[in-house]
């Protein structure tokens, strides 16, 4: 009965312990969400706001420049389940400033300019600092084929005009064009999974009691039955 208690203080703890995580979460999702909705700040600034230590992630961006097509890239994802390819193409601002730009999702790896004009760059700005995950395939740079985001190999591949200044950070644009599904809109990607694990620790705790219950009405219905 001691280890059970033990037990239950745990599995509780643990539980209540996730319980406080799902509301920080969700807090941070709905202010990311509300920073998607700020009025979009220019390129420069942005690059200015993370040299001065300041959080950018989700901020949205305008930019007038113009897409590199020719040394695009490609990296393997899936949409609704499907397997795809993100397409990510070099954009070079009027002020000069070389960023990266997340596309959206297409069928074909292979990406053919429609324009060579100057376009106005809608986005948010995403960092995509998790690196490689476990199991994570080693980018194949060579054959513009990649598994996870390593922004510096990234920029490197993409060929950014020596004079030029790096944003060291991507641009996803705020509606994102898929050829699997037609066009969505960019969201807040941060998973939220801590009220299933409270769940599950609750479980495990009630599994835990209902046990120990039985054990104790066994060991009471052994002694009542010696004593009879």
């Amino acid at each position: 009965m001691l280890a059970t208690m033990v037990g239950l203080i745990v599995l509780c703890s643990l539980g209540t312990w996730q319980i406080f995580r799902l509301a920080e979460k969700t807090k941070m999702i709905a202010s990311l969400e509300a920073r998607m909705d700020m009025p979009p700040i220019s390129l420069a600034e942005a690059v200015v706001k993370q040299a001065n230590g300041e959080d950018i992630e989700y901020l949205p961006v305008k930019a007038e420049g113009r897409r590199d097509y020719t040394n695009s890239l490609a990296k393997i994802t899936s949409f609704e389940g499907k397997p795809s390819w993100e397409v990510i193409i070099p954009f070079i601002s009027d002020d000069g400033i070389f960023v990266l730009v997340d596309a959206g999702v297409s069928t074909s790896k292979t990406v053919v300019s429609s324009s060579d004009s100057n376009e106005i760059l809608f986005g948010i700005i995403r960092l995509h600092k998790k690196g490689r995950g476990f199991f994570d395939n080693d980018n194949d740079e060579a054959g513009n084929t990649w598994y996870w985001w390593d922004l510096p190999a990234m920029q490197a591949t993409a060929q950014a005009p020596p004079d030029a200044k790096i944003a060291n950070f991507i641009i996803q644009k705020s509606l994102i064009p898929t050829t699997v599904n037609g066009e969505h809109p960019a969201q807040v990607e941060l998973s939220n999974n801590h009220l299933g694990y409270a769940i599950t620790w609750f479980g495990l705790a009630a599994a835990l009691l209902a046990v120990a219950g039985f054990f104790a009405r066994s060991l009471l219905l052994d002694r009542s039955r010696r004593d009879s």
